[in-house]
């Protein structure tokens, strides 16, 4: 789990304190990870401050370098490493490809074939630089429905292109939360409600009362193109249905238990479940975030999140392990991994 935030001005002539505004939301975000913290700013000419470090947030926040004046978009985030290590600075968000600055919370499984599709190699290792990469390739951030629908894993995103300062796209895929407040003059985004909340009640003033913070709903894209803001939707990734063992016992656990918010309810402890936990990749059990294990398989080059009872499963020996396709048994990798070169030679 990581933490996603950041600012958008809608109106170019806004006047809000944006470094009062950049500390506060990743002080707010900073239980989302501590193994690194960054920041790019965008202005009308451009990228004005990229700035990142393996480091928590109060150390970040002491050091790092003041937001330029001009500077019309921030994106912002705080990691929590899973692959690719923080001391390797290519691993740490924001991440860019071409002129392609992306942030993300969540896991992508099929990074490799997103490389694929981009024709890109990799910089790094984490798993978040297939974004970039993909939006690079396409070349526009009107591609971002079409990158989000390819995304095998959680994905929240805030992405933007230094070429087109003026635009900036949030999407929210499988399960990532994300929460933004669109006013007329002010974008402001983040990874929980209080994230948004905090930062423009500190810095902006009160709340709108006729704009709520919106939670964005899975399959949803915000385009901001010169403050005019278009919405599109696309397909989620949906976890498959696996089968895996209990004992002896061949059994079907999957079952759909994403966490479901009351319409009713309006504080922001309403969403403290949702922000917190996690589905595991093999029987899809909501867990805490704390407890999830992750499983990095070289043959396949996928990271999974597992669930303690998934990860011991892992390593037993004679046990099969998770299988990727929907409704199939493996006794091992390597029968998995014959079944899949059979099908690429078909």
């Amino acid at each position: 789990m990581c933490g996603i935030a950041g600012v958008y001005l809608r109106d170019p002539k806004a006047k809000a304190d944006l470094d009062a505004i950049l500390d506060t939301m990743l002080d707010e975000i900073e239980h989302r990870g501590g193994d690194a913290t960054g920041f790019v700013a965008l202005g009308d000419e451009g990228v004005t401050e990229w700035q990142k470090a393996a480091c928590d947030v109060r150390d970040f926040v002491k050091y790092r370098r003041r937001v330029p004046k001009g500077t019309r978009t921030i994106l912002a985030h705080t990691r929590w490493a899973t692959q690719g290590l923080p001391a390797f600075v290519e691993n740490n968000h924001p991440l860019k490809r071409g002129s392609f600055y992306a942030i993300h919370n969540g896991h992508v499984s099929n990074d490799h074939k997103l490389f694929e599709l981009a024709g890109r190699v990799r910089y790094g290792q984490v798993d978040s630089e297939a974004i970039p990469a993909r939006f690079a390739s396409l070349g526009k951030l009107g591609a971002a429905p079409k990158v989000m629908s390819e995304i095998e894993g959680a994905a929240a995103i805030a992405v933007v292109d230094e070429n087109r300062p003026d635009e900036l796209v949030l999407a929210r895929g499988h399960q990532s939360p994300l929460f933004v407040l669109t006013t007329k003059r002010y974008v402001l985004w983040g990874s929980t409600l209080a994230t948004v909340k905090e930062a423009y009640e500190a810095h902006i003033g009160r709340l709108p009362k006729r704009q709520k913070i919106e939670q964005v709903k899975q399959g949803t894209v915000l385009h901001f193109k010169d403050g005019k803001l278009t919405r599109k939707s696309f397909k989620p990734y949906s976890p498959p249905k696996v089968k895996t063992w209990q004992g002896t016992n061949l059994v079907l656990p999957w079952k759909d238990v994403t966490p479901q918010v009351p319409a009713s309810t309006t504080s922001s402890l309403s969403w403290e479940r949702e922000e917190d936990t996690l589905d595991c990749d093999a029987c899809g059990t909501v867990i805490s975030w704390k407890e999830m294990e992750y499983r990095w398989d070289d043959e396949d080059k996928t990271t999974y999140q597992l669930c303690q009872d998934c990860d011991v499963l892992w390593e037993m020996d004679g046990v099969p392990k998770i299988s990727r396709q929907a409704d199939i048994v493996y006794e091992s990798w390597d029968a998995v991994n014959a079944a899949i070169l059979d099908e690429d030679a078909e």
